[in-house]
């Protein structure tokens, strides 16, 4: 057993044992309340999910706020970046890193751009590695900064990659509009079902006008979606079709470097 992963069809936390006493055990409560596919959640539905008394549970969340483990997002909170950067430490993300960071190197000295790894992280994505800069210094992205789903290639990649029954509400209301060309809400649901067919997602001057961006998935052993690996270059001038195939030959670089990293871990 790897671990409990608190799911919506189990038990009520206060079923399992009673609700911890200590401050610890409180707070691994509250940080164990957020689901798989919840962005956020109120005071209230942490205090249902967990049974800590309401006053401690808001008092727990603003020191969590104040240690980056949990963000403010309106009147709710959800996982914070320090919560993602240890995650990084976990051996499964860093073999995940490990094994594309050569690849990621590589790529985008070959495209002359800034390459990306990103996964899913609530309501947006997190770019986990990176590399490389276009000659005009077309800004990259940071490990560890957010990248949203709707008008990045890495971003409507992941959401074409979720169960065609995930509930697009969720994501329609934090859809702006950075660029004229950026993606209305009307139109994600055929823009996602394209991107399923193809299997690799594209935007142009979505996110930031003068620029484009293509994304491919990069899967695991059993065919499951890990990440996202993207290429970020001027509109001007970049081929779509040649990034594409340069991503895809990373992408495949990078599973089978996992399936090296995991087979010299298997036990023996």
């Amino acid at each position: 057993m790897t671990g409990y992963v608190y799911a919506e069809k189990d038990k009520d936390p206060r079923q399992l044992g009673g609700t911890p006493k200590s401050v610890l055990g409180k707070v691994g409560l509250i940080l164990s309340a957020f689901r798989d596919n919840d962005f956020a959640l109120s005071l209230a539905e942490l205090t249902a999910r967990t049974g800590v008394a309401k006053a401690t549970v808001h008092r727990l969340c603003q020191e969590l706020v104040a240690g980056n483990l949990l963000e403010r997002e309106g009147a709710k909170y959800r996982l914070g970046l320090q919560l993602y950067e240890i995650g990084l430490r976990a051996p499964r993300q860093r073999t995940l890193r490990e094994a594309a960071r050569p690849v990621i190197e590589n790529l985008a000295q070959k495209l002359d751009n800034a390459v990306n790894l990103a996964v899913p992280s609530g309501s947006e994505l997190l770019c986990i590695e990176n590399a490389g800069r276009h000659r005009n210094r077309a800004r990259s992205t940071a490990g560890g900064r957010r990248l949203r789903l709707h008008c990045s290639a890495a971003g409507k990649l992941t959401l074409a990659m979720l169960p065609e029954q995930y509930p697009l509400s969720r994501v329609i209301p934090l859809m702006d509009r950075p660029t004229p060309r950026t993606l209305t809400p009307a139109r994600l649901p055929a823009e996602l079902a394209r991107i399923r067919e193809q299997d690799y997602a594209v935007e142009v001057e979505e996110a930031r006008t003068g620029y484009l961006a293509v994304a491919v998935p990069v899967r695991g052993l059993a065919h499951a979606y890990l990440a996202a690996l993207a290429v970020i270059a001027p509109t001007a001038g970049s081929s779509i079709p040649r990034m594409h195939s340069a991503l895809t030959e990373a992408s495949r670089a990078i599973t089978s470097r996992l399936a090296i990293f995991e087979a010299h871990r298997a036990p023996l």
